[in-house]
């Protein structure tokens, strides 16, 4: 009986894994186009959602009412003692999975405590990050953690999914669409630049890169430890793709995806055999594809479709893609070259020059948002910064504990600040309300107080001490955190998110219990 529930819970699971991963980040309605994209990748997530995550619930609830009743299953003979002892000692062990549950408890809370009503619940129109969201991705993270572990079907699916997003993405950028997503605008319509492959505008595209670009590096990661040259070729060129269109695509956080995604992987192989050469060569390559992809376009006339207000246009016709790459192959042919005694030297040179040049480029830009109106900073994001700052300070109690409930940013500031978060009197935004500070942190705290805020570090906080030897662990923490303090949670990166975490504690429960099993049969050795 018990294998037959583990079996069934884990079709439910990859296939829940498969159309998340694979499916909704392509997933869009012809006729439509970009029209209300947002809107219906939501009501794929979230009836998909409710209906795996139903069937599993029942199957379980099923289960175990048709288990006989052994010592094991007497839970209510128990005395209360023993119950509480057994619920601290999981804790202890699950420290995730703890803190994730910590996370969804405070945002029902919030939103029983709301005074916005619906909104608490289903969040607003188009972005849809209320209780309900909230609720769906912990359910999410709780069925993977316990069920994906073996999920590959839908791990390479994902993998694949991610590829034709770029692929399409990039076509985008030379003049063609092959899905026709741009039918309708013209060149100059703020659509036709700022729109991208099936994910939406630049900012939605960075936010499913952030959790998509590390995993599809990790698979690199594993291709290049394994020593396989055919995997390694396909998956570096894959990554490479991707990363020239994070580029490309205009918004500077995606560039901020990928550096951190490049600057995390040469240090945590920083004491691996053979992975800098091939990390150096995978830079090089991305100069070389840069290179040309700007001549390119520069042939094809595309220039227009790149944003007007971003540092694509900068990138694509940058003249210095080709010294990087040169001094990414001299690099490559000295690590080839030198002893491994004295490998690990230029190793902490290149590490030492990388920690100088970010500490050069991050006092520039202090020093320049000193001479500047801060409220200007970032597209307007140092304005919505400051609005989410004051709505706390201004709250009450209630309101700094719990916050004015899940996605009521706008709601709450909407009555606080004259105005509202409207930030544009004219342009393509002119009158917009902005539901959120374009800061997860920020938007937590005035959303779901300080104990939402503590709980969400906490995910953060644990999963790095559990999971701090899992490579796609500790990429995806560290880039998505990065990522998290200049954008937002929506569709495309927050359930992936915590998914993908919930694979991780998958396998670390999976090698938990490798490692029990040795111990046991060691000790049955001992013992014969």
């Amino acid at each position: 009986m018990e294998n037959r529930k583990e079996e069934f819970l884990k079709i439910v699971c990859e296939s829940y894994l498969i159309v998340i991963l694979a499916v909704l980040p392509l997933y869009y309605i012809p006729w439509n186009g970009y029209y209300k994209l947002g809107d219906t990748k939501y009501y794929l997530y979230r009836n998909v959602s409710l209906l795996c995550q139903g069937i599993a619930l029942l199957a379980m609830c099923v289960f175990a009412v048709s288990s006989r009743w052994t010592g094991e299953h007497r839970i209510f003979a128990r005395s209360l003692a023993e119950v509480v002892k057994k619920s601290v000692d999981k804790c202890r062990t699950h420290a995730v999975t703890t803190a994730v549950c910590l996370y969804g408890i405070c945002a029902l809370l919030s939103a029983i405590c709301s005074p916005y009503g619906s909104i608490a619940w289903n969040g607003e129109r188009e972005w849809y990050m209320g209780a309900v969201m909230i609720c769906l991705m912990i359910g999410g993270f709780l069925l993977t953690a316990k069920y994906g572990g073996s999920c590959k079907t839908a791990i390479w699916l994902g993998e694949a999914a991610f590829v034709a997003v770029t692929l399409i993405g990039l076509l985008q950028k030379l003049g063609y669409d092959p899905l026709g997503l741009l039918k309708g605008y013209v060149v100059g319509d703020w659509e036709f630049t700022h729109m991208l492959t099936t994910l939406g505008n630049s900012n939605w595209l960075s936010g499913y890169y952030s959790v998509m670009f590390p995993f599809s590096m990790t698979l690199f990661h594993r291709a290049v430890e394994a020593g396989k040259k055919g995997p390694t070729l396909l998956a570096g060129t894959c990554n490479m793709l991707a990363m020239m269109l994070l580029l490309l695509q205009g918004s500077d956080s995606g560039v901020i995806v990928a550096c951190t995604v490049m600057g995390v992987c040469f240090w945590l192989d920083r004491k691996q055999t053979g992975h800098w050469e091939v990390y150096f060569l995978f830079l090089a390559a991305v100069a070389l594809g840069m290179c040309r992809w700007g001549k390119w376009m520069l042939y094809l006339g595309t220039f227009d479709i790149l944003l007007q207000d971003g540092i694509a246009k900068k990138l694509a016709a940058w003249q210095g893609w080709i010294p990087v790459a040169a001094g990414c192959l001299l690099l490559w042919g000295a690590c080839r070259r030198i002893p491994e005694n004295k490998k690990k030297i230029l190793q902490e040179g290149v590490l030492c020059c990388a920690l100088a040049g970010i500490a050069v480029v991050l006092a520039w830009y202090l020093h320049r948002l000193l001479v500047i109106d801060f409220a200007e900073w970032g597209n307007r994001r140092g304005r919505l910064w400051q609005m989410a700052w004051m709505g706390f300070r201004k709250g009450n109690l209630h309101q700094k504990l719990l916050g004015a409930g899940p996605d009521c940013f706008a709601s709450y500031l909407g009555e606080l600040l004259p105005g509202g978060t409207v930030l544009f009197d004219k342009g393509y935004f002119e009158g917009s309300v902005f539901t959120n500070a374009h800061n997860e942190w920020l938007t937590t705290l005035v959303n779901m107080g300080l104990l939402g805020v503590a709980a969400y570090a906490a995910v953060f906080i644990t999963a790095l001490q559990t999971y701090r030897k899992n490579f796609l662990a500790v990429l995806l923490l560290l880039t998505y955190g990065i990522h998290s303090l200049i954008s937002f949670q929506q569709v495309l990166n927050a359930p992936l998110f915590f998914l993908i975490l919930g694979l991780c504690e998958a396998a670390a429960r999976g090698e938990k219990t490798k490692t029990n099993q040795m111990d046991t049969d060691e000790e049955l050795l001992e013992a014969i």
